[in-house]
């Protein structure tokens, strides 16, 4: 019996916005959608319930595990920050209602039985992330979460975040200038570090067009003690590296991260990261290196000339918002030990820590999924 999308327990994913809106040119989830699902992919059909249906996103909870107890072992101060990827911070229902489904199938019940869903429909077990869990044990390795339009998208703020009393990093798009000066207030107000734009063709790319909110002379080595931030992933509007170091040596925001490789292959020496550590009134910031954890770039140095999509098997969709990047089968040895090497070339380089991206990327498996 084929089962058609959204056939199977459609009621997992209905609460989960889309990927993101379109608009803005810079690669950041949440906020550019250049590549969105085809025709193909949204009606997805599938003839026959698989046996087994991995659970992604608790692959991609372990793959941050493993980066993250190798960076605490070497550098226990290194700092861990993570882009979105909020259902990764406890057991969600969704995960509850795979269980369910895996271990019917392993009893051989027919995943198309009314019956069957109906009693799977009915657990709801609490959302909790006990002590001792891998999900436990990554929510307390964060250092911080960076999350989309809390302020000018009016998004509500998870509450096992809260609970959990884990620094939030609010990043913006704005419809008005008004409405950014409002953003702006109120992370003040909130406590909270702020990153917002209303031009997208100067969002993640512009030093100039982010104003530093509570600059002081203070040092920071703790993002609990920061008071602003900036993030310059894009680095195409600069002539050189050069240029580039010296505009954010130029600056005095407490927190930058950058990608820790200028134009995706030219490597930063130690004391060029040593020097952007500091801001220009000589105080130390915190500087972190962007890594998106599950898609290969094809303009860094480790992509082989030959590689596409199916070749090798791990690549498998061009990125939703990277023009030159690949979504991988991120549990794969090949893509975890090609994405080890590449962390440690972050952490052996002097960066201060990481800002983790690409981590919602689980709910593109998802969808091939019958828990659609």
């Amino acid at each position: 019996m084929s089962l058609p999308k959204k056939s199977i327990f459609s009621f997992v994913l209905a609460g989960l916005s889309a990927l993101a809106p379109t608009g803005a040119e810079a690669g950041l989830y949440g906020f550019t959608l250049p590549h969105p699902y085809t025709y193909e992919e949204e009606l997805l059909d599938i003839d026959v319930p698989p046996l087994h249906i991995p659970n992604y996103r608790s692959l991609m909870r372990d793959n941050l595990l493993m980066l993250i107890d190798y960076a605490k072992a070497v550098k226990p101060d290194f700092k861990i920050v993570a882009h979105e990827g909020v259902n990764l911070l406890h057991k969600s229902l969704w995960e509850h209602h795979l269980d369910g489904y895996n271990e019917a199938r392993r009893k051989g019940i027919n995943a198309d039985d009314p019956s069957f869903l109906e009693r799977l429909k009915k657990q709801h077990p609490q959302m909790e992330t006990f002590a001792g869990t891998p999900a436990y044990r990554y929510l307390n390795s964060l250092d911080a979460i960076a999350v989309n339009n809390l302020y000018c998208g009016k998004r509500p703020l998870p509450e096992h975040i809260a609970e959990a009393g884990l620094p939030v990093i609010a990043i913006d798009r704005c419809a008005t200038d008004r409405d950014l000066d409002k953003a702006i207030v109120s992370s003040v107000v909130d406590r909270r570090l702020f990153y917002g734009f209303t031009d997208p063709q100067n969002a993640f790319n512009n030093i100039s067009s982010q104003p530093v909110i509570n600059e002081s002379a203070k040092n920071v080595d703790n993002i609990r003690k920061a008071a602003n931030f900036l993030l310059l992933n894009d680095d195409r509007k600069f002539a050189d590296k050069n240029e580039f170091i010296e505009a954010v040596r130029n600056s005095n925001f407490d927190i930058i991260v950058i990608t820790p490789l200028f134009r995706h292959n030219q490597r930063f020496s130690n004391q060029e990261i040593r020097s952007m550590k500091f801001k220009k009134n000589g105080t130390q910031r915190i500087l972190l290196a962007e890594m998106n954890v599950s898609e290969a770039d094809a303009l860094s140095y480790y992509w082989q000339h030959k590689w596409k999509i199916g070749s090798p098997d791990w690549l498998v969709r061009q990125s939703f918002v990277n023009d030159a990047g690949y979504i991988t089968k991120y549990w794969t040895p090949e893509w975890q030990k090609l994405m080890s090497g590449y962390f440690k070339s972050i952490i052996d380089n002097g960066f201060d820590g990481v800002f983790f991206t690409g981590i919602d990327n689980h709910r593109y498996f998802e969808k091939q999924t019958p828990l659609e």
